[in-house]
């Protein structure tokens, strides 16, 4: 006598062959979803880490969650100086109403691309950035936060500025 049940696999099988044991349960679970997206998520955490563009992720009350190797590059604040800080942080003072606008869009579910701005840096020193910010859903699809892609336009904008003067 057997029973089989195709999703989680649970097997009942009657075996008879080993005296006093009458049956013998097992229980089969597929973890190859799990296993999927495990694996989805290492790639992800690779591509950030060795990503040349600084990749900062941030809750929508503004608090740091996730800093990469390129923010850290650019801004010059390391992971741990950074994450659980304000994202006002690298923000100027002049610029602040920006985040505010830019977390309205951002509550609404909408993307910013390219969006050309300033940053500051851990030595004060203001750097050229082109921002491009998503939502962070939660599984119920609930906007929790936002990433953050800031890669350095600054060599682009002083050939900008020669240019223009020539």
């Amino acid at each position: 006598m057997s029973f089989n049940q195709s999703e989680n696999q649970n097997v009942f099988q009657q075996t008879g062959d080993v005296p006093g044991v009458q049956a013998t349960v097992t229980n089969f679970h597929d973890i190859t979803e799990r296993k999927q997206a495990e694996e989805a998520q290492r790639l992800l955490a690779t591509i950030v880490t060795y990503s040349d563009d600084a990749i900062v992720s941030k809750t929508l009350e503004g608090i740091i969650t996730s800093w990469n190797g390129a923010a850290a590059n650019l801004f010059g604040y390391s992971a741990e100086e950074a994450i659980g800080r304000h994202i006002t942080l690298i923000i100027p003072p002049d610029l602040r109403a920006e985040e505010e606008e830019i977390i309205a869009k951002l509550r609404k579910g909408m993307r910013i691309e390219h969006f050309e701005t300033v940053r500051v840096t851990k030595d004060g020193r203001n750097v050229d950035v082109s921002l491009s910010i998503s939502p962070i859903k939660d599984r119920q699809g609930n906007i929790i936060g936002a990433a953050k892609i800031a890669r350095d336009i600054t060599e682009r904008k002083r050939a900008e500025e020669r240019r223009r003067v020539l």
